[in-house]
């Protein structure tokens, strides 16, 4: 498990440079666009693909490290043992979505074979990015399945 994390850490550290590069190519075009009456080419473009660099690596790290959206107000009154029990049963609903998605993502990352207009830049490694992104955030979300069910055993 310890791998999981690690690799879900570094995904996190892709997608938060992919945020710094997006940040700087987005700022570089309207500077351009404004003052020098020259935007970047297919800035838009790379714009949009590196928003896929940006989400989907991150999912598996937001997963591990519990940053995603929450409501607990019901559950929060349980005791931990109960609190876990729904925990892993929503993980595992959550789990076989996300095997869905993956799965429906792999068949499309098979046959895409465009590319963009203008940088002529090919869709299917940001199909291959997010699909494989998919299948370690479905990983991670079965450690913390795992981690919950411990967690009720142990108690």
């Amino acid at each position: 498990m310890k791998i999981i994390d690690r690799l879900c850490l570094w995904l996190g550290y892709a997608s938060a440079v992919a945020i710094i590069i997006l940040m700087l190519v987005v700022v570089a075009d309207v500077c351009g666009r404004y003052f020098f009456n020259n935007p970047i080419t297919g800035a838009s473009e790379l714009a949009s693909f590196l928003m896929i660099v940006v989400v989907f690596p991150a999912l598996a790290w937001t997963a591990l490290e519990g940053k995603h959206i929450k409501v607990d107000l019901l559950v929060s009154r349980f005791s931990p043992r109960a609190q876990a029990i729904l925990d892993s049963i929503t993980l595992l609903v959550a789990l076989g979505i996300y095997i869905v998605i993956t799965w429906q993502s792999v068949l499309e990352s098979m046959s895409v074979d465009t590319a963009t207009g203008m940088l002529r830049l090919q869709h299917a490694p940001f199909y291959w990015i997010m699909t494989v992104s998919l299948a370690i955030f479905c990983l991670s979300i079965l450690v913390l399945v795992i981690r919950n069910i411990t967690r009720v055993v142990k108690r």
